[in-house]
């Protein structure tokens, strides 16, 4: 059985560390995209969006709290995964967006439905048993929030679904959106730079662990598809690189408005542990 004690739900890994940590000379015993353990229940799952244009281009990808896949042609596991819910068989995530990445653990996820086109691979539909909402945040960290008194704690539970002391403080710092000053208040959304999961207490309802910003910044900014640098100026990712950012709303040229000192450790976390970036180095 590999050991997932160290491994967090929502934060990265690349197959090298994973190596190591589960007693693997290398990772080439799963380099694949299914991993399944000698003597083992589980099935690893690695599954990137953007595949290297030399491979096969299966259709996978996350969308809201379901995985659809599509198993690889002539695979041998298929069966066992199709068979998982009654085999007893737990099926773990790791989720990428581009090639060339590190993985995110998405954790365990279950088999909903399997089926089959001509001429294509059998496909399947799993859910997600954490999908990252702020409801699944909430509840995975009751414990340490448990500590907490009741004002402190309703604080840092709103400050997850944007809303309370957190928003207010965002409001009262940047008035409308961090990049166009757009002044729709009941469009713009309180956005934590380190995830709210990641944080402490403290760093929950910091105002400098958030932007005010319109849902499409918003929303890219979440699943690390922009970032900003230490100048305030937007970095894309490589995984949108071909999208014109026109049709997504956003300006290459987009920059922060106003930027502190205090941003900064927040954003260099972000950078490092949220932003899909490319690596020739990482597999």
């Amino acid at each position: 059985m590999l050991n997932f004690t160290n491994i967090e739900i929502g934060k990265k890994y690349e197959r090298p560390w994973l190596a190591t940590e589960w007693g693997y000379r290398g990772y080439q015993a799963f380099s694949k995209g299914v991993f399944c353990p000698r003597n083992s229940n589980q099935i690893i799952l690695f599954v990137t969006r953007i595949k290297q244009r030399s491979l096969e281009q299966y259709d996978d990808y996350i969308s809201g709290e379901y995985l659809f896949w599509e198993g690889e042609r002539g695979h041998r596991q298929d069966e066992r995964i199709a068979k998982s819910s009654s085999s007893g068989d737990v099926i773990h995530l790791f989720y990428r967006e581009i090639h060339h990445s590190p993985f995110e653990y998405r954790g365990l996820v279950t088999l909903v439905k399997t089926g089959t086109l001509p001429g294509k691979p059998m496909q399947f539909v799993f859910r997600l048993i954490h999908d990252l909402s702020a409801q699944d945040d909430i509840l995975m960290h009751q414990k340490e929030m448990a500590k907490l008194s009741v004002t402190e704690k309703q604080a840092v539970t709103k400050a997850r679904i944007g809303q309370g002391i957190f928003r207010r403080l965002l409001l009262e710092m940047w008035k409308g959106c961090a990049v166009t000053d757009v002044r729709l208040q009941n469009v713009l959304r309180a956005s934590h730079i380190k995830p709210w999961r990641f944080s402490t207490n403290s760093e929950r309802i910091d105002p400098y662990n958030g932007f005010l910003l319109l849902p499409q910044y918003d929303q890219l900014f979440d699943k690390g598809l922009i970032s900003f640098d230490d100048k305030g100026m937007v970095i894309r990712s490589r995984a949108i690189q071909r999208i014109d950012p026109r049709k997504l709303g956003i300006d290459v040229n987009d920059r922060l408005r106003a930027l502190s000192d205090q941003h900064l450790d927040f954003l260099e976390y972000h950078r490092n542990e949220v932003f899909v970036r490319f690596s020739a180095k990482s597999r």
